[in-house]
């Protein structure tokens, strides 16, 4: 009867283990259907502030854990600024934003992070820049091909 009371109370205490993981995951989660509006304010918020830095729309960023594999697969671009941000990476999940920083003076190689991200397991959608103070999206080969 001893063993049949300790493994309940062992099975209760992982399910409120458990329970508490996902309340705090969903808590930090993104919002997939975040407006463009939304996201633009955002964008131009965000490259006005920040210098040497790529802005990215990324589809399905919604959790802190979707920038562990972004990471390791865009931190190894040639042109990319691993000493900024969590190895040159930042993100946003509230807006699907991804900030790469990059190296004074370089450029971002568009195919090589549409062909990263894609390698980690996400959709890159637009990568955006401010012409004359006005926020241009440009969507990458990889999304006008999904459409």
């Amino acid at each position: 009867m001893n063993l049949i009371k300790k493994s309940v109370k062992k099975w209760a205490a992982m399910m409120v283990v458990a329970a508490l993981g996902m309340a705090s995951v969903s808590a930090a989660d993104g919002d997939p259907d975040v407006k463009q509006e939304v996201r633009n304010v955002a964008a131009v918020k965000l490259l006005k502030e920040r210098k040497d830095v790529s802005l990215l729309y990324v589809k399905g960023l919604v959790c802190p854990s979707c920038a562990i594999g972004i990471r390791v697969k865009v931190g190894k671009l040639p042109f990319v600024d691993s000493t900024r941000y969590k190895r040159g990476i930042d993100m946003d999940t509230k807006t699907q934003l991804l900030t790469i920083a990059l190296l004074p003076g370089a450029k971002a190689n568009v195919g090589e992070l549409d062909k990263a991200i894609t390698n980690a397991g996400y959709e890159p959608a637009e990568w955006y820049s401010l012409e004359n103070g006005k926020l241009k999206a440009t969507a990458f080969a990889s999304a006008k091909k999904s459409k």
